[in-house]
């Protein structure tokens, strides 16, 4: 028998043993958690749920709480209580409310308030090890965006999950409990795996409550916000509104974006809609291809960029949906799609919806201004869908095309005004098979794209923004530039030439992978100063390429790598030599670099053209060859004559070696 003293570490825990790991993952994705400064926001919550004549209905007739003292019947010292018993006052208390209000959903067991302070809930994969962690309590839950926990083979099936959570509740004692930063790492872990493992969460509450107060942790993709303790014995109006909108049956409620929804069988999704405004704000219905997404970032803080893969159902064609949460000072991405529109070699859009919630509002903040807080606006967007990444390729032809063709649609969006600024291997993908001239490579993600300005320039870089391995050679210098210049159409070619560079080192012409050159593992390594100078001194090498890179390609392909070098180092050198001119002189100097920015382009493309040449050429060449081969007259055999001594070559032992042929 285990009494409270004895166990309190671990009740107060109600997490596994790995939590010094768990808070390493999920600390750095919070951005800033703001402390309110009063307790308005989990009063003004859920008022549409229970009026407050509902709620003094309940309260007179609740068995747990009394209407003479004005408080909830709930022990007034856990010190003695056992601890399977510790959680059982405050189930009981909210089942209690749960029922009363959600009957329907109670009786269909759609929502069930369940102790799991002794259960281990399993993390996602997405976690770099096996996690658990033990909400004290959790409200469970049936419907169109939940289903059982998934399971590995001869496992035995687990019931509750974080796939089918509407919400967790972390219960401490009073004065003992935890100290605030700790209270918001633990619900922040929770509310991680609720967004990673219900992918149309579009915000996570999560409550702690001890003896006399609770605090109402909200996070979303703004970070994270939490409450000053709350009595809820003095407002036990404010804690019922909060039990209910944690459980509430409707999905908007807790969190869930009810326009992404699926069908359940026997507890698990089996198929699905995604439901978005087309042309003229009409309502379209896709079905998804995919139960789960085809890409989702973990992080809570950021654009929580999720993926669908949807199908027209009228022409069938197969499409992409990007739902995606921009800060509300940058650009949409609808609008450079936009600029986009039948520029070849840069993804298409189909669709958007530019604005289906803000962070401010999920938040009640209206039109008033919380210091650190960032808002961000919830965007959709319906694009074609193109094939595979470019590291899929299957012959050097069509890697120089799929990049040629990337590089001209970056050109006609940069004619447009509009600069990339995030190229990397990710970013770029092969055209359909078939595809035309111009549409072989797509350039995709515009998320981080910007308009030239009046003056003609792009912002100024942001080291920030991009993948470091392809980073130009200038923005990693900016790290340590009181004034970076602005990006320009020059980095984001520099990013394609460390996109050719990653694969020439890491595969071969057929797009088999290699082990990882050590070059790259240097920088990736590197950061700043040391990874600028290291890509330097790569640019200055020239013709030289190391034998075993040389080996796995053919010449022509590699005449285009090394032409494409030779054309790029002087012009980074250009640029680098910048950050030593006078201030007055550098506004000229970028003018000369954007008047040519037309023939830089056109020299490197016009090197890739003719690399294609050459290996179509190549191609050709071999194609007739063989064709001659297989039309030339076969020599006159004598007729066969079996010998006793010797077995027709069909008749060779499996063990013995099959013959030599000589060359043709």
């Amino acid at each position: 028998m285990h009494t409270r003293s004895s166990s309190k570490r671990t009740k107060t825990a109600s997490l596994g043993q790995d939590l010094d790991e768990q808070k390493k993952l999920v600390l750095p994705e919070l951005g800033e958690a703001i402390e309110l400064p009063n307790d308005s926001f989990a009063r003004s919550l859920y008022h549409d749920l229970a009026s407050d004549s509902a709620i003094d209905s309940f309260l007179k007739t609740s068995r747990f709480y009394s209407l003479q003292e004005r408080r909830w019947k709930l022990p007034r010292s856990y010190t003695k209580l056992l601890d399977t018993n510790f959680y059982t006052p405050f189930r009981n208390i909210i089942s209690t409310v749960v029922k009363r209000f959600w009957g329907d959903a109670t009786r269909q067991r759609s929502r069930e308030v369940v102790d799991t302070h002794a259960t281990g809930l399993q993390h996602s994969d997405a976690d770099p090890a096996t996690h658990t962690s033990r909400p004290s309590l959790v409200i469970k839950a049936k419907g169109p965006s939940f289903q059982l926990p998934c399971i590995e083979t001869g496992q035995v099936s687990a019931k509750i999950g974080f796939t089918n959570i509407a919400a967790c509740i972390e219960i401490q004692v009073e004065g003992g409990e935890l100290p605030v930063f700790e209270q918001l790492a633990r619900a922040a872990i929770y509310a991680r795996q609720l967004f990673i493992q219900q992918p149309n969460r579009r915000f996570v509450r999560v409550l702690t409550i001890t003896g006399h107060h609770l605090r109402l942790f909200h996070f979303d993709r703004s970070g994270a916000q939490y409450t000053p303790p709350l009595n809820f014995n003095d407002d036990p109006h404010t804690f019922v509104r909060l039990i209910l909108g944690l459980s509430s049956p409707n999905e908007l409620d807790i969190g869930l974006d009810p326009s992404i929804h699926w069908r359940v069988e026997n507890g698990r999704k089996v198929s699905g809609t995604l439901t978005t405004r087309a042309a003229g704000n009409t309502e379209k219905v896709y079905p998804l291809i995919y139960i789960v997404p085809f890409f989702s970032r973990c992080h809570i803080y950021g654009r929580g960029t999720t993926c669908w893969i949807v199908s027209d159902p009228v022409s069938g064609e197969i499409l992409l949906v990007k739902d995606s949460w921009r800060s509300d000072d940058r650009t949409s991405e609808y609008v450079h799609l936009q600029d986009a529109l039948g520029v070849p070699g840069v993804v298409q859009m189909v669709s958007c919806e530019p604005d289906r919630g803000q962070t401010k509002d999920l938040r009640c903040l209206g039109d008033s201004h919380l210091p650190d807080f960032e808002n961000r606006v919830d965007t959709r967007v319906v694009m074609h869908c193109y094939t595979h990444p470019i590291i899929n390729f299957t012959s050097a032809k069509q890697l120089l095309c799929a990049l040629r063709d990337a590089i001209a649609g970056h050109k006609k969006l940069f004619k447009k005004g509009t600069l990339h600024r995030d190229v990397s291997i990710q970013n770029i993908v092969l055209g359909v098979p078939g595809a035309d001239p111009g549409d072989r490579g797509i350039l995709i993600d515009l998320d981080m794209a910007t308009r030239r300005n009046e003056a003609g320039f792009h912002p100024p870089m942001d080291w920030r923004i991009g993948t470091p391995l392809y980073q130009s050679i200038m923005i990693l210098y900016s790290v340590d530039l009181p004034q970076p210049l602005p990006h320009d159409h020059l980095d984001d070619i520099e990013s394609f030439f460390y996109v050719l560079t990653y694969i020439i080192y890491n595969y071969d012409c057929h797009g088999v992978s290699h082990p990882i050159d050590k070059l790259l593992k240097r920088w990736e390594a590197s950061t700043g100063t040391n990874a600028a100078e290291s890509k330097e001194a790569f640019l200055s090498r020239g013709k030289f390429i190391p034998r075993t890179i040389a080996s796995r390609w053919p010449n022509a392909f590699l005449d285009v790598f090394l032409g494409f070098r030779t054309l790029l180092y002087p012009l980074v050198q250009g640029k680098v030599s910048i950050m030593g001119m006078d201030p007055e002189d550098v506004p000229g100097c970028l003018r000369w670099f954007a008047l040519n920015a037309e023939r830089h382009y056109d020299k490197i493309i016009e090197t890739f053209d003719t690399g294609i040449a050459a290996l179509e050429k190549a191609d050709a060449e071999e194609a007739a060859s063989r064709k001659q081969m297989a039309t030339l007259p076969q020599p006159l055999q004598p007729p066969a004559q079996r010998s006793p001594l010797k077995r027709p070559s069909g008749e060779y032992p499996e063990s013995q070696p099959p013959a030599k042929r000589s060359s043709p």
